[in-house]
Parts: C-alpha cells; sequence; structure tokens
C-alpha cells in the first residue's frame, strides 16, 4: 500500500481503537461517534486486509499483523505531535520532572553524586532515575521516551546512525593494585603488566575488552583470574590479593582513596575509554533534556578540570 492511497486520519482512529480495544471508548477518546468510529475499522480492515481487531470473551484483541503495525504507527502519531506542538518553556527551579538516565556503573560513581548536588540547589523537585545499561542499546526506550539519555563508552555500546551521539570525554586507563604489593612499581611496562594476575571488569558480562585487543596487537596476552560486574567487588578481590584491576582513571583513584590501594601508570600508549552521550533525535531536542544534556556536560568538565589528567572532548 502506498500512503497516498490511506487517508491519514484512518491511523489517529486505529491508535485508539490498540489503545482502547474497544470500539466506543475509542470513539470518545477521537470525540467522534460510535457509528463512525466502526465505520473507521472497517476501513482500516479493508485498507490493511486484516481484520486487526477480533471479538473474544477477553474483549477486542489485535491480530499479529496490527500488533506490528500499532508500534510504527505509534511512533509516527509521536514525532508528528512533537513536530507540530508549540516549544514549551522549561524552568528547572519549579519542575518535578523525572530524568531516566541509562548508563554504567562508571557515570554512576562519577557524575551522577554531582549532579544529585547540583540539582538539589538549582532544580530541587526534579529527581533522577538510573537505568543499568546492558549489552543492547535500549533504542525502543529511548525512542518513546521511556529512557531520556544513555551514557556509555564506545566498548559497550553499538550506536546507530539514527541516534544523536555526543563524545563528552576520553579519559586514560590505570592500574589499581594492593597498596602493599611487591610486584608492581609506580609504572609498569607491558612484561610487568601480563606478569600479573586481573580483575576484569565487565559490566556487561563480556569476555573481552579493549585492553586484550591492544595486548593482541602486541602478541601478549593476559591471566584473567577472576570477573566481575562491580568496581567495588574488583575493588575488593584486588585489595586482598597481589591482581591487579585495569579501569578508567578517575574511578581508579576514587577507589583507592578509600581502599587500601594505590594507582600504577601502564604504558603511554594505552587506548583511552570514549565516554558517549546518545539520544533519540524526536526526544532530545525538548528544553529539558537540552538543559539536562547542558549540565551534565558542565559537571564533567569541571570535575575533568579539577582531578586527575582526564581530557574533556567538546560536543559535536
Amino acid at each position: 500500500m502506498k500512503l497516498h492511497q490511506l487517508d491519514l486520519n484512518l491511523l489517529l482512529a486505529f491508535d485508539a481503537l490498540m489503545t482502547c480495544r474497544h470500539v466506543t471508548r475509542a470513539a470518545g477518546q477521537l470525540f467522534i461517534s460510535q457509528p463512525a468510529m466502526s465505520h473507521a475499522l472497517n476501513r482500516l480492515r479493508e485498507q490493511f486486509a486484516d481484520p486487526l481487531l477480533v471479538k473474544t470473551p477477553q474483549g477486542m484483541q489485535p491480530t499479529a499483523r496490527a500488533l506490528k503495525l500499532h508500534a510504527g504507527i505509534q511512533q509516527a502519531l509521536y514525532l508528528l505531535e512533537q513536530q507540530l506542538e508549540e516549544i514549551e518553556e522549561f524552568d528547572p527551579l519549579s519542575s518535578d520532572r523525572r530524568f531516566v538516565i541509562s548508563t554504567t556503573d562508571y557515570v554512576e560513581c562519577v557524575l551522577i553524586p554531582p549532579l544529585i548536588r547540583r540539582l538539589k540547589e538549582i532544580a530541587p523537585q526534579i529527581q533522577i532515575e538510573i537505568a543499568i545499561l546492558r549489552d543492547q542499546l535500549p533504542e525502543a526506550e529511548l525512542a518513546n521516551g521511556e529512557i531520556d539519555l544513555v551514557l556509555g563508552f564506545d566498548e559497550y555500546m553499538d550506536v546507530p546512525r539514527y541516534l544523536c551521539r555526543e563524545t563528552w570525554l576520553q579519559e586514560p586507563l590505570a592500574g589499581l593494585v594492593q597498596q602493599d604489593n611487591p610486584l608492581a612499581g609506580e609504572k609498569l611496562d607491558l612484561a610487568q603488566l601480563i606478569a600479573l594476575p586481573h580483575v576484569f571488569h565487565s559490566p556487561l558480562g563480556t569476555r573481552e575488552s579493549m585492553v586484550d585487543r591492544y595486548l593482541m596487537s602486541h602478541g601478549l596476552q593476559r591471566r584473567i583470574s577472576a570477573n566481575s560486574q562491580s568496581y567495588l567487588s574488583a575493588a575488593a578481590i584486588v585489595s586482598q590479593t597481589d591482581h591487579i584491576l585495569v579501569l578508567p582513571k578517575k574511578v581508579a583513584s576514587m577507589l583507592a582513596g578509600n581502599w587500601p590501594l594505590r594507582m600504577v601508570a601502564l604504558p603511554d600508549d594505552m587506548p583511552c575509554y570514549h565516554l558517549n552521550c546518545v539520544w533519540h533525535p524526536a526526544q532530545g531536542e525538548h528544553p529539558s533534556v537540552i538543559w539536562l544534556r547542558q549540565l551534565m556536560l558542565q559537571l564533567l568538565n569541571t570535575a575533568t578540570h579539577q582531578n586527575y589528567s582526564v581530557t574533556a572532548a567538546n560536543p559535536a
């Protein structure tokens, strides 16, 4: 079917029918009569050559074709509404908006605490909810607004081209060892690095990282004795063993300040982590989301200039 063959008003009727699963209630939602909605349903069935909604003892149930159609139509209608509605102003001081950020424990450790502290001063009613970033980018949740931003490293994210992305910082790696570990000096060369047993921090359960690929490029391989999905548990293991944990330098410094651990420098050509902020173009241009991105980037740059040798990147 070509788009010009379809009455676009029928898409509104279809969305209402799929949402209400009841002809009369769907008619009330669109402020039309019940016979008019029944007529719209019949036209939809003709257009799509499918019953779409069928009567059952449990009420009207959608067909597989209807469920598939609804996901795309609902998103298309939302995009149209976003484009047509007037741009609303955003006042952080009076807003009680809840933002949902999908991210890793790095951002939870480094950026969320200063963000919450700053919000208490300038936007005391705003709420921040953290959704742990898993092995797949939450594209559907970004599209429908359930998640506002995703923050994660290149290491863990394959970002499709239709999403918006900014690289917010590049951060070097550091090693973390027990304070009295006699096998690690202040700086390790490659031979010393692979001679130590490693704890592998893997928040997504992966078995290989940029460190492993870097070592492979030099014909080397490290010995991983333990896997951990948490910086805290990995640090706990290192604090009681002769192991080393390779991780972003800022987190390493934080952990070393609170555990019997010390930081060690790694070879100068070790790769850096790239922290990216990702959002959906249909959602991310809302004034509130723009405000949050700008605030978080400002906090990140401030922390970067005050602490550790982390290189902040300008937004693309």
